[in-house]
Protein backbone atom coordinates (compact mmCIF):
# COMPACT_ATOMS: atom_id res chain seq x y z
CA UNK A 1 0.00 0.00 0.00
CA UNK A 2 1.51 3.72 -0.94
CA UNK A 3 2.58 5.91 2.15
CA UNK A 4 0.08 8.76 2.59
CA UNK A 5 2.85 11.26 1.11
CA UNK A 6 2.85 9.03 -2.15
CA UNK A 7 -1.45 9.60 -2.77
CA UNK A 8 -3.09 11.94 -4.62
CA UNK A 9 -4.03 14.91 -2.36
CA UNK A 10 -7.62 15.18 -1.86
CA UNK A 11 -9.11 18.11 -0.75
CA UNK A 12 -12.65 17.89 1.00
CA UNK A 13 -15.07 20.51 1.76
CA UNK A 14 -18.02 20.62 4.07
CA UNK A 15 -20.30 23.25 3.71
CA UNK A 16 -22.43 23.61 7.29
CA UNK A 17 -25.74 25.52 7.42
CA UNK A 18 -28.31 24.75 10.04
CA UNK A 19 -27.57 21.19 10.59
CA UNK A 20 -26.69 20.23 14.36
CA UNK A 21 -28.24 17.43 14.12
CA UNK A 22 -26.37 15.97 10.91
CA UNK A 23 -22.81 17.60 11.26
CA UNK A 24 -21.46 15.35 13.26
CA UNK A 25 -22.16 12.37 11.85
CA UNK A 26 -21.06 14.12 8.67
CA UNK A 27 -17.54 14.76 9.78
CA UNK A 28 -17.23 11.10 11.44
CA UNK A 29 -17.67 10.12 7.88
CA UNK A 30 -15.06 12.21 6.92
CA UNK A 31 -12.60 11.21 9.62
CA UNK A 32 -13.22 7.47 8.97
CA UNK A 33 -12.23 7.23 5.16
CA UNK A 34 -9.71 4.96 4.08
CA UNK A 35 -8.10 7.42 2.29
CA UNK A 36 -5.02 8.77 4.32
CA UNK A 37 -3.86 12.04 2.54
CA UNK A 38 -6.90 14.32 2.97
CA UNK A 39 -7.05 18.04 3.73
CA UNK A 40 -10.76 18.97 5.41
CA UNK A 41 -12.67 22.26 4.92
CA UNK A 42 -15.17 23.10 6.98
CA UNK A 43 -17.14 26.57 6.24
CA UNK A 44 -19.81 27.44 8.69
CA UNK A 45 -21.76 29.71 6.76
CA UNK A 46 -23.86 31.65 8.54
CA UNK A 47 -26.31 28.72 10.66
CA UNK A 48 -28.36 29.85 13.27
CA UNK A 49 -28.50 26.91 15.01
CA UNK A 50 -25.85 24.78 17.51
CA UNK A 51 -24.18 23.59 14.36
CA UNK A 52 -20.55 25.79 15.22
CA UNK A 53 -20.37 24.61 18.46
CA UNK A 54 -20.52 20.80 17.01
CA UNK A 55 -17.80 21.32 14.43
CA UNK A 56 -16.05 23.45 17.17
CA UNK A 57 -16.08 19.93 19.31
CA UNK A 58 -14.22 18.01 16.53
CA UNK A 59 -11.83 20.13 15.77
CA UNK A 60 -8.75 18.63 17.48
CA UNK A 61 -10.07 15.45 16.25
CA UNK A 62 -10.04 16.61 12.92
CA UNK A 63 -5.98 18.46 13.52
CA UNK A 64 -4.73 14.84 14.43
CA UNK A 65 -5.89 13.21 11.62
CA UNK A 66 -6.05 15.46 8.34
CA UNK A 67 -2.81 16.56 6.67
CA UNK A 68 -4.46 20.40 6.65
CA UNK A 69 -7.56 21.54 8.37
CA UNK A 70 -9.04 24.88 8.08
CA UNK A 71 -12.84 25.47 9.66
CA UNK A 72 -14.12 29.51 9.04
CA UNK A 73 -17.35 30.64 10.54
CA UNK A 74 -18.78 33.41 9.23
CA UNK A 75 -21.89 35.07 7.64
CA UNK A 76 -24.31 33.44 5.36
CA UNK A 77 -23.51 34.15 1.72
CA UNK A 78 -25.09 31.16 -0.02
CA UNK A 79 -23.29 27.52 -1.45
CA UNK A 80 -22.08 28.74 -4.65
CA UNK A 81 -19.92 31.60 -3.18
CA UNK A 82 -18.72 29.04 -0.17
CA UNK A 83 -18.06 26.89 -2.83
CA UNK A 84 -15.95 29.28 -4.80
CA UNK A 85 -14.11 29.84 -0.93
CA UNK A 86 -13.51 26.52 -0.42
CA UNK A 87 -11.56 26.35 -4.32
CA UNK A 88 -9.25 28.68 -3.55
CA UNK A 89 -8.11 27.59 -0.40
CA UNK A 90 -7.91 24.09 -1.53
CA UNK A 91 -4.50 22.51 -2.76
CA UNK A 92 -5.17 18.77 -3.56
CA UNK A 93 -5.01 17.40 -6.90
CA UNK A 94 -8.29 16.20 -6.72
CA UNK A 95 -11.69 18.24 -5.41
CA UNK A 96 -15.01 16.57 -3.01
CA UNK A 97 -18.30 17.91 -1.06
CA UNK A 98 -20.11 16.31 1.27
CA UNK A 99 -23.25 18.47 2.71
CA UNK A 100 -23.31 18.74 6.24
CA UNK A 101 -26.56 16.86 6.74
CA UNK A 102 -25.58 13.82 4.36
CA UNK A 103 -22.16 11.44 4.70
CA UNK A 104 -19.47 9.31 2.90
CA UNK A 105 -19.01 5.55 2.97
CA UNK A 106 -15.49 4.53 4.30
CA UNK A 107 -14.20 3.62 0.38
CA UNK A 108 -15.42 6.82 -1.32
CA UNK A 109 -12.39 9.07 -2.03
CA UNK A 110 -10.18 5.53 -2.25
CA UNK A 111 -12.39 3.92 -5.11
CA UNK A 112 -12.86 7.29 -6.84
CA UNK A 113 -9.61 8.15 -6.99
CA UNK A 114 -8.31 4.77 -7.94
CA UNK A 115 -10.80 5.18 -10.76
CA UNK A 116 -9.07 8.40 -11.63
CA UNK A 117 -5.86 7.55 -11.45
CA UNK A 118 -6.43 4.68 -13.90
CA UNK A 119 -7.69 6.70 -16.68
CA UNK A 120 -6.29 8.98 -19.08
CA UNK A 121 -6.69 13.34 -18.67
CA UNK A 122 -9.95 13.25 -21.12
CA UNK A 123 -11.65 12.33 -17.97
CA UNK A 124 -12.05 15.06 -15.18
CA UNK A 125 -14.45 13.61 -12.80
CA UNK A 126 -15.71 9.93 -11.02
CA UNK A 127 -18.65 9.12 -9.74
CA UNK A 128 -20.46 6.17 -7.76
CA UNK A 129 -23.51 5.99 -6.64
CA UNK A 130 -25.61 7.06 -3.20
CA UNK A 131 -28.01 5.40 -0.82
CA UNK A 132 -30.95 7.17 0.65
CA UNK A 133 -31.81 7.64 4.45
CA UNK A 134 -33.85 9.43 6.78
CA UNK A 135 -33.64 11.67 9.04
CA UNK A 136 -32.94 9.04 11.17
CA UNK A 137 -29.84 7.40 9.31
CA UNK A 138 -32.17 4.73 7.93
CA UNK A 139 -32.56 3.11 4.46
CA UNK A 140 -35.41 4.71 2.95
CA UNK A 141 -36.82 3.66 -0.46
CA UNK A 142 -38.64 6.35 -2.78
CA UNK A 143 -41.65 5.90 -4.61
CA UNK A 144 -40.92 7.50 -8.03
CA UNK A 145 -44.26 9.48 -9.01
CA UNK A 146 -44.81 10.53 -5.24
CA UNK A 147 -41.47 11.00 -3.76
CA UNK A 148 -42.79 9.74 -0.72
CA UNK A 149 -41.28 6.75 1.04
CA UNK A 150 -42.42 3.15 0.38
CA UNK A 151 -41.54 -0.69 0.93
CA UNK A 152 -38.71 -1.61 -0.87
CA UNK A 153 -40.42 -3.59 -3.17
CA UNK A 154 -42.79 -0.75 -4.49
CA UNK A 155 -39.56 2.12 -4.53
CA UNK A 156 -35.70 2.64 -5.32
CA UNK A 157 -33.11 3.25 -2.73
CA UNK A 158 -29.96 4.45 -5.09
CA UNK A 159 -29.83 7.46 -5.97
CA UNK A 160 -29.16 7.18 -9.38
CA UNK A 161 -31.86 4.32 -10.35
CA UNK A 162 -34.52 6.85 -8.62
CA UNK A 163 -33.51 10.11 -10.81
CA UNK A 164 -32.58 8.35 -14.28
CA UNK A 165 -36.39 5.94 -14.01
CA UNK A 166 -38.09 6.68 -17.00
CA UNK A 167 -35.46 9.01 -19.05
CA UNK A 168 -33.80 6.42 -21.20
CA UNK A 169 -30.63 6.56 -19.01
CA UNK A 170 -28.32 3.78 -19.10
CA UNK A 171 -25.83 5.39 -16.09
CA UNK A 172 -23.73 2.53 -16.11
CA UNK A 173 -22.94 2.89 -19.63
CA UNK A 174 -19.55 5.26 -19.41
CA UNK A 175 -20.18 6.57 -22.47
CA UNK A 176 -23.36 7.57 -21.84
CA UNK A 177 -22.98 8.41 -17.81
CA UNK A 178 -22.02 12.19 -17.83
CA UNK A 179 -22.29 12.89 -21.36
CA UNK A 180 -23.41 16.67 -21.91
CA UNK A 181 -26.88 15.65 -23.60
CA UNK A 182 -28.08 13.37 -20.72
CA UNK A 183 -27.34 16.33 -18.66
CA UNK A 184 -28.66 19.11 -20.54
CA UNK A 185 -32.52 17.09 -20.04
CA UNK A 186 -31.88 17.50 -16.35
CA UNK A 187 -29.43 16.88 -13.50
CA UNK A 188 -29.72 13.53 -12.35
CA UNK A 189 -26.05 13.03 -10.61
CA UNK A 190 -25.30 12.68 -6.67
CA UNK A 191 -23.45 15.73 -5.59
CA UNK A 192 -22.28 14.11 -2.71
CA UNK A 193 -20.86 11.10 -4.73
CA UNK A 194 -17.71 12.50 -6.61
CA UNK A 195 -14.56 13.58 -7.00
CA UNK A 196 -13.36 15.86 -9.46
CA UNK A 197 -9.97 17.40 -10.51
CA UNK A 198 -9.23 20.33 -9.01
CA UNK A 199 -7.46 22.18 -11.83
CA UNK A 200 -10.19 21.63 -14.56
CA UNK A 201 -12.81 22.92 -12.10
CA UNK A 202 -10.26 26.19 -12.30
CA UNK A 203 -10.14 25.78 -16.09
CA UNK A 204 -13.67 25.79 -16.70
CA UNK A 205 -14.79 28.67 -14.33
CA UNK A 206 -16.11 28.04 -10.85
CA UNK A 207 -19.51 28.75 -9.73
CA UNK A 208 -21.41 31.45 -10.37
CA UNK A 209 -22.56 33.46 -7.03
CA UNK A 210 -25.99 33.22 -6.01
CA UNK A 211 -27.06 30.50 -8.35
CA UNK A 212 -29.02 27.96 -6.07
CA UNK A 213 -28.63 24.87 -8.63
CA UNK A 214 -24.74 25.02 -8.49
CA UNK A 215 -24.02 21.30 -9.36
CA UNK A 216 -26.06 21.11 -12.43
CA UNK A 217 -23.89 24.12 -13.78
CA UNK A 218 -20.78 22.51 -12.68
CA UNK A 219 -21.62 19.37 -14.91
CA UNK A 220 -22.96 21.26 -17.85
CA UNK A 221 -19.37 22.93 -18.08
CA UNK A 222 -17.44 20.10 -17.38
CA UNK A 223 -19.46 18.05 -19.79
CA UNK A 224 -18.59 20.20 -22.94
CA UNK A 225 -14.43 19.28 -23.01
CA UNK A 226 -14.27 16.39 -20.16
CA UNK A 227 -15.54 12.66 -19.97
CA UNK A 228 -17.45 11.33 -16.25
CA UNK A 229 -16.27 8.23 -15.25
CA UNK A 230 -18.71 6.02 -12.87
CA UNK A 231 -18.20 3.43 -10.33
CA UNK A 232 -21.16 0.86 -9.96
CA UNK A 233 -21.39 0.96 -6.26
CA UNK A 234 -22.87 3.23 -3.41
CA UNK A 235 -20.30 5.56 -1.91
CA UNK A 236 -22.18 8.46 -0.03
CA UNK A 237 -25.49 8.15 1.99
CA UNK A 238 -27.75 10.85 1.02
CA UNK A 239 -30.11 12.33 3.89
CA UNK A 240 -33.98 13.36 2.76
CA UNK A 241 -35.83 15.39 5.76
CA UNK A 242 -38.31 18.33 6.39
CA UNK A 243 -35.51 20.79 5.89
CA UNK A 244 -33.78 19.79 2.85
CA UNK A 245 -33.11 22.83 0.72
CA UNK A 246 -34.51 21.68 -2.63
CA UNK A 247 -37.36 21.59 -0.36
CA UNK A 248 -37.27 24.70 1.15
CA UNK A 249 -36.30 26.56 -2.11
CA UNK A 250 -37.48 24.98 -5.07
CA UNK A 251 -39.08 28.43 -6.22
CA UNK A 252 -35.24 29.53 -6.69
CA UNK A 253 -34.26 26.27 -7.78
CA UNK A 254 -36.59 26.70 -10.88
CA UNK A 255 -36.11 30.30 -11.65
CA UNK A 256 -32.42 29.51 -11.52
CA UNK A 257 -32.95 26.33 -13.75
CA UNK A 258 -34.18 28.04 -16.46
CA UNK A 259 -31.40 31.22 -16.09
CA UNK A 260 -29.01 28.29 -17.03
CA UNK A 261 -31.01 26.78 -19.74
CA UNK A 262 -31.31 30.16 -21.44
CA UNK A 263 -27.16 30.26 -20.90
CA UNK A 264 -26.76 27.36 -22.69
CA UNK A 265 -29.57 27.74 -25.54
CA UNK A 266 -26.51 28.79 -28.48
CA UNK A 267 -24.31 25.71 -27.31
CA UNK A 268 -27.06 23.03 -27.61
CA UNK A 269 -28.07 24.43 -30.80
CA UNK A 270 -25.11 24.64 -32.11
CA UNK A 271 -24.49 20.45 -31.19
CA UNK A 272 -28.28 19.67 -33.20
CA UNK A 273 -29.91 19.35 -29.37
CA UNK A 274 -32.74 21.33 -29.76
CA UNK A 275 -35.66 18.55 -28.64
CA UNK A 276 -33.59 17.92 -25.61
CA UNK A 277 -33.20 21.82 -24.38
CA UNK A 278 -36.53 22.48 -25.38
CA UNK A 279 -38.16 19.49 -23.69
CA UNK A 280 -35.57 20.51 -20.65
CA UNK A 281 -37.16 24.08 -20.94
CA UNK A 282 -40.63 23.47 -21.20
CA UNK A 283 -40.73 20.93 -18.26
CA UNK A 284 -38.77 23.52 -16.16
CA UNK A 285 -41.57 26.47 -17.54
CA UNK A 286 -44.24 23.74 -16.66
CA UNK A 287 -42.58 23.31 -12.99
CA UNK A 288 -42.74 27.25 -12.44
CA UNK A 289 -46.56 27.66 -13.04
CA UNK A 290 -47.01 26.30 -9.51
CA UNK A 291 -45.67 29.05 -8.05
CA UNK A 292 -45.86 31.59 -10.34
CA UNK A 293 -48.81 32.00 -13.65
CA UNK A 294 -47.01 35.44 -14.79
CA UNK A 295 -43.34 33.86 -14.89
CA UNK A 296 -44.70 30.78 -16.80
CA UNK A 297 -46.70 32.85 -18.95
CA UNK A 298 -43.84 35.57 -19.66
CA UNK A 299 -41.53 32.89 -20.33
CA UNK A 300 -43.82 30.40 -22.70
CA UNK A 301 -44.23 33.76 -24.69
CA UNK A 302 -40.73 34.06 -24.82
CA UNK A 303 -40.02 30.66 -26.02
CA UNK A 304 -42.64 30.87 -28.45
CA UNK A 305 -41.30 33.60 -30.53
CA UNK A 306 -38.70 30.75 -31.74
CA UNK A 307 -41.06 28.51 -34.53
CA UNK A 308 -38.80 25.50 -33.58
CA UNK A 309 -40.39 25.47 -29.68
CA UNK A 310 -43.39 26.30 -31.69
CA UNK A 311 -43.21 22.98 -33.64
CA UNK A 312 -42.02 21.05 -30.64
CA UNK A 313 -44.93 22.02 -29.01
CA UNK A 314 -47.31 20.63 -31.49
CA UNK A 315 -45.55 17.74 -32.13
CA UNK A 316 -45.79 17.21 -27.96
CA UNK A 317 -49.27 18.03 -28.15
CA UNK A 318 -49.92 15.47 -30.87
CA UNK A 319 -48.48 12.85 -29.57
CA UNK A 320 -49.76 13.19 -26.24
CA UNK A 321 -53.64 13.38 -28.10
CA UNK A 322 -52.69 10.21 -30.04
CA UNK A 323 -51.88 8.31 -26.60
Amino acid sequence: MESKEELPLVSLFIPAFNHEKYVAECIESVINQEYQNIELIIINDGSKDSTHDVIINYEQKCRGRFVNFEYRNRENMGLSATLNEMVAWSQGKYFTVVASDDAMLPNKISLLVNKLESLDNSYAVAFGNATFIDKEGKELYLNVNTGESTTKEAGFNLFLDYYTYGRNIEYKNEKVFGSYETILAGNYLPAMSYIMKLEIIKNVGTWTNGNTIEDWEMWLKISKDYKFAYVDESVALYRLHENNAHKLIKKDLIIDSIKLLNNEKLYAFSKKLHNIYFLSKFSQLNAIKSYSSKLFIFGLLKQLRDFRFVIFVIKKAILKFNK
